[in-house]
């Protein structure tokens, strides 16, 4: 072998060896990132496990809820939050009116299961379920792209449904199951959600509606119909999250906060209704709550209050002189009696030129005045015992002294307010307000006492009072009544001039006045004078009452003429009174004399002189006048016979029966304006005939002696009812 082949052989040989090396190197290689691979794999499995070990149960939580999520929000769109009880065909219909039709209807139904109690059921036209899709989603995209309108001018209830109209064509495909044929409903659902109140949205445009409560989740609201009184509705809310989202809602659209930190709220809804609201269980155990009692749009006018038979027209004249003269006046009763009602209405008797100041908490007068400065209070939410920003009434009614006011008018005075505003009206402003109570002497305890502090010397800065009641008339039916009318001589001496009796549903003047002579002779009159003048008045608006006058607006143009020009207007008013067939020289006073022995009830203590041509004129009294009647000289006086009507035991047993089937005595007595000996002896023979039961019930958590209806006075009270 050659030197050439020996070195040919060794080159091949390491060859060989560098090849097997490589080969080598490859598989460690390899080996060692399957190593690698392996240990990232357990590593990354490692930290799943540990993350899982913390996650614990809400890791479990998420990932099943991530699974589910599809079918979450199926659930969610499925849930209702709002129930709609239907109405059954064995429901007798009392009642029943468009709301807007043909959307949205209201009847009224008797309950075979419920004792024939009345139901107030909404009825809407009903959405399929991609119509509901559709709303839904043009109300969320309508909340993201709505443009604001051009100006302030513009319709905005129209700005909203061109927008929808545009965002719905935008946005066609992706938005389903609108068409021309129910595009009018589906704008019908968008205004009510997005503009209006949603779920209660048919009751607040109901304008036979007062008042809308609701009570809580799982319980029908409750409404307060002008014809039907008291009775709950067919809406209930049923999910706790949606009711306190309403609630924050309608705190928003009042420009009001509410929340767990601050629960309770008192505002104004857009239309002047106002909000009382809690939220969650801070303060209402049972959950969230909200009332709203619902303001007129046209507030009524005295026309209107003597249509109802609230007042009579020389009342209303009366006071119409006595505002005239910047007299002070104060309007009492208990809630929903028709304070703030019967306090508007009376604003309307201002001279034009007249300044005059609202002060109130929530904002409620609607003044028909043009020289009008309305104030109103602001609360602070700073916590603790910090009020920074606060402005309470008292501060209202300082400042309000500056403006130099004609009439200073508190909406409600309950606290520190009343004492300035009495310093106002002892210095000659005119004054006018409410107050909480259900008689003189009890208004005037809680003026003297704390936290008002008004000084005994000051009561009478005070000169007039008026009691508004809601009570029973002869025909078994709730109204609103002036009781009666005080004139204030000094503290404890009170003489009553008005009077309305239950058993004719007529006001009478009982007294003399106090303040009608001292008037006289301020402007320089003889008393005669100035009765020939209220009657005067009685007869303008005797006239405005029969020819149908009753707008606001309109009764205030015609005061401010008879200011402008009397006697223009007085013999505008006979002649147009003569043409429709009253006879003028018969309005007047109905004044009566009351035996001071015999009781209320009897003949001889309804005494009319109404029929008389001449307008009565009797000298004024100036003793002091107590609560029982006063006898009053007249010549040959003609006796009006009495009007029958129920007896008292059937009197007392429909009341019963509305109040619920069970009240108290003192309840009783009120309502039915009855002497203590009369009613007890009637109650004792309703006793023995088994028709009612004496129990226990408690007023104020106090024990009272109360009565409740057996089930042969139950069926008794219906029939009467009927």
């Amino acid at each position: 072998m050659s030197g050439k082949d020996i070195k040919k052989q060794g080159e091949n040989k390491n060859e060989l060896v560098k090849e097997a090396k490589q080969a080598k190197s490859i598989e460690t290689k390899k080996a060692d990132d399957k190593v690698e691979e392996k240990d990232k794999v357990e590593k990354e499995t490692e930290k799943k496990k540990k993350a899982k070990k913390k996650r614990g149960i809400f890791g479990k939580y998420k990932k099943e809820k991530k699974k589910e999520k599809k079918k979450g929000e199926e659930e969610e769109e499925e849930k209702e939050r709002v129930v709609y009880l239907e109405i059954q065909p064995e429901y007798e219909i009392v009642d029943e009116y468009w709301i807007q039709e043909p959307f949205a209807k209201v009847k009224i139904a008797k309950l075979p299961e419920l004792g024939g109690q009345k139901v107030y059921f909404v009825e809407e036209a009903q959405l399929t379920p991609s119509e509901k899709k559709a709303v839904d989603k043009l109300i969320d995209i309508l909340s993201v792209e709505l443009n604001p309108p051009e100006g302030f001018e513009e319709d905005i209830r129209k700005h909203v449904i061109d927008e929808a109209r545009r965002l719905a064509e935008k946005y066609k495909k992706a938005i389903k199951g609108v068409t021309e044929e129910n595009w009018d409903k589906i704008l019908y659902y968008i205004e009510r959600d997005l503009l209006g109140y949603g779920p209660i949205d048919v009751m607040m445009r109901d304008f036979r509606l007062e008042d809308i409560s609701c009570d809580g989740v799982n319980r029908a609201i409750h409404v307060w119909h002008r014809e039907h009184e008291s009775i709950p509705t067919n809406v209930i809310f049923v999910d706790k999250e949606y009711l306190r989202e309403f609630i924050i809602k309608l705190a928003h659209m009042a420009g009001k906060h509410i929340s767990a930190a601050f629960p309770i709220v008192d505002a104004m809804l857009p239309g002047r209704h106002r909000l009382a609201a809690t939220y969650g269980e801070e303060v209402s155990p049972r959950g969230s709550t909200f009332t709203i009692r619902k303001f007129r749009e046209k507030p009524l006018s005295i026309i209107n209050l003597l249509e109802s038979g609230n007042l009579d027209e020389w009342t209303a004249a009366y006071l119409w002189f006595m505002l005239e003269n910047r007299v002070t006046l104060m309007v009492i009763g208990a809630t929903a009696a028709g304070k703030t009602t019967l306090l508007n209405s009376l604003t309307s008797f201002f001279k034009p030129g007249f300044k005059v100041v609202t002060i109130e908490e929530t904002p409620e007068l609607n003044l028909p005045h043009e020289n009008w400065v309305q104030l109103v209070s602001r609360e602070s939410y700073g916590l603790g015992e910090a009020k920074v920003g606060e402005i309470t009434l008292f501060d209202l009614v300082k400042v309000s002294l500056r403006y130099r006011p004609d009439y200073i008018i508190v909406g409600e005075i309950r606290g520190e307010e009343a004492f300035v505003l009495f310093q106002a009206m002892s210095t000659g402003h005119g004054g006018m307000s409410t107050m909480h109570a259900d008689s003189l002497d009890r208004a005037v305890k809680r003026l003297v006492s704390p936290p008002m502090n008004v000084s005994p010397a000051y009561i009478p800065s005070l000169n007039i009072v008026v009691l508004t009641e809601r009570t029973i008339l002869p025909t078994g039916e709730f109204s609103r009544r002036i009781r009666r009318i005080w004139e204030i001589e000094d503290y404890g001496r009170y003489r009553e001039i008005v009077r309305w009796n239950p058993t004719t549903d007529k006001h009478e003047i009982i007294n003399d006045s106090y303040l009608i002579p001292r008037l006289a002779e301020f402007q320089g009159k003889a008393p005669e004078d100035v009765l020939e003048e209220i009657r005067r008045r009685q007869v303008v608006l005797t006239w405005m009452k029969f020819t149908e006058i009753r707008d606001m607006k309109d009764v205030s143009k015609i005061i401010l003429e008879y200011y402008v020009s009397s006697q223009e207007v007085y013999l505008r008013a006979v002649q147009d009174l003569e043409r429709l067939g009253v006879k003028v020289e018969k309005i007047g006073p109905r004044v009566v004399a009351v035996a001071q022995a015999s009781p209320r009830s009897s003949r001889e203590s309804q005494v009319f002189i109404r029929e008389s041509t001449k307008p009565v004129v009797r000298h004024v009294v100036e003793k002091p006048v107590e609560e029982k009647p006063v006898k009053i000289v007249s010549e040959e006086p003609k006796v009006e016979e009495e009007v029958k009507g129920p007896s008292l035991q059937d009197k007392i047993l429909v009341t019963l029966l509305k109040l619920g089937g069970e009240s108290d005595y003192v309840s009783l007595i009120n309502l039915l304006n009855v002497r203590k000996n009369e009613f007890s002896s009637v109650v004792r023979d309703l006793i023995r005939a088994k028709m009612i039961v004496p129990v226990i019930t408690y007023v104020e958590n106090r024990p009272t002696l109360g009565y409740k209806l057996t089930a042969e006075g139950d069926r008794r009270a219906r029939e009467l009812s009927k």
